[in-house]
Order: C-alpha cells, then sequence, then structure tokens
C-alpha cells in the first residue's frame, strides 16, 4: 500500500477552489490473479469477483498505512468517502477504511469499464442483502455498462470530475478500479503519460476549479 501525493505546490489556491482527492483502486480480486497467470477468458468471465486473501491483507495493510498518513499532520481528514458498488470495491471499503468515520456514498459513476462480465455488477437488491452496511439509494437497480468503449469510459470520467467538484466537502477519499482511474487522471496532459495503479495504491491529487487535476 502506498500513498503518494501529487500536487505542484507552487501556486497558493483558495479552499473553495480545490477538491483534495484521495484515489484508491481495490485490493487483489480473483479475476486479477487469472489475468496475471494468462488465463484471460477465466479471469474476464468471472462476474463481480470478491477479494482473494491476499486481496483482503492488502486492504488490511492500507488501514495501517492510512493510520499513519491521517496522523502525521498532513492536513488531509476525510469528509466522505465515494466508493463504486462493485464487490471488490465496497470489500476494499470495508477493510481499508474501517477507522474513517465520515460519510460514505455509493455511486455508479467510479465504476469499472464495463466490457467483460468480471467488470459487471449486480444488482441493487442482491447488494443490499450482502452489504447491509452501505446505502444503494443513490444508484439503480441496473446500474453497470455492457459493452462499454473507452471513449465512453473517458467520458464518465470526465462527469466524474464534475460531479466531485459540485459537491460541499473539500476532502474525498473515491474506492474505484484500475482502468477507470487511469482514465480520470490521464485526463490531464500532466499526466497523460501515467500508467496504473496498483491494487490497493492510494494517490492525492488536487481537483481545481475549472475540473482539471494537478
Amino acid at each position: 500500500a502506498v500513498v503518494s501525493t501529487q500536487s505542484t505546490g507552487d501556486k497558493i489556491r483558495s479552499r473553495m477552489a480545490t477538491k483534495e482527492v484521495l484515489l484508491i483502486r481495490h485490493g487483489e480480486a480473483h479475476h486479477n490473479v487469472l489475468f496475471h497467470a494468462a488465463r484471460t477468458r477465466e479471469a474476464r468471465q468471472l462476474r463481480d469477483p470478491e477479494l482473494t486473501t491476499v486481496g483482503v491483507k492488502q486492504a488490511l495493510d492500507l488501514r495501517v498505512t492510512l493510520r499513519h498518513f491521517l496522523r502525521a499532520r498532513s492536513g488531509f481528514i476525510p469528509e466522505l468517502v465515494v466508493v463504486s458498488p462493485m464487490t471488490r470495491t465496497l470489500l476494499t471499503h470495508r477493510h481499508a477504511l474501517a477507522e474513517v468515520t465520515c460519510p460514505v456514498k455509493v455511486s455508479a459513476l467510479p465504476r469499472e469499464q464495463g466490457d467483460f462480465p468480471c467488470d459487471y455488477g449486480r444488482p441493487k437488491t442482491e447488494l443490499e442483502k450482502e452489504f447491509p452496511e452501505y446505502n444503494f439509494s443513490g444508484i439503480k437497480e441496473i446500474w453497470w455498462s455492457e459493452g462499454e468503449t473507452q471513449g465512453q469510459v473517458n467520458q464518465r470520467a470526465k462527469e466524474f470530475k464534475s460531479y466531485l467538484f459540485s459537491l460541499p466537502q473539500q476532502r474525498i477519499v473515491v474506492v474505484s478500479h484500475g482502468v477507470f482511474l487511469k482514465s480520470l487522471v490521464r485526463l490531464t496532459e500532466r499526466y497523460s503519460s501515467f500508467r496504473s495503479f496498483k491494487n490497493c495504491e492510494a494517490v492525492k491529487v488536487r481537483l481545481q476549479e475549472d475540473g482539471d487535476l494537478e
């Protein structure tokens, strides 16, 4: 688990002109293991997979890292967590952010690119039974996309950036997915060559008033 900060620090901005956002990718899930083993077809067909034992440990390790980060006079005190409704992100939040006591919002906007069953979700009513501690009122019964293109993901990333800035909270944690987070970060020219997030990697960025990331 890594917490890094991406910021120029050269330009003084008012508190209302920026949002501080901690971006977190979920822990290792079962489809990740299959992808790494070159069992691509199996990986793609594994619907909404859970975290592996390693993924749970990664999330628990991130909890410790965040505990030290938040207590190290970082100035980042989370006011809201936004989490994707996928099982692996909900489980990552449950394990990694149990000590973060701010409100949690489940949103379909930062879901993964829906191009294969491993990235298709499950109906809201099913999630409500399995994760009763979360409020799913903000998502539809069928909230995921199927056959989603990279261009559509990029557009959704733009919408998500605008959504974050529309929120009253200034310091926000987002628990999401590799492809979506890469799309979000790459919208900015400064990070157009950004490669990817590792499982349970956390990166703090600033969202500027015009929707740009620094």
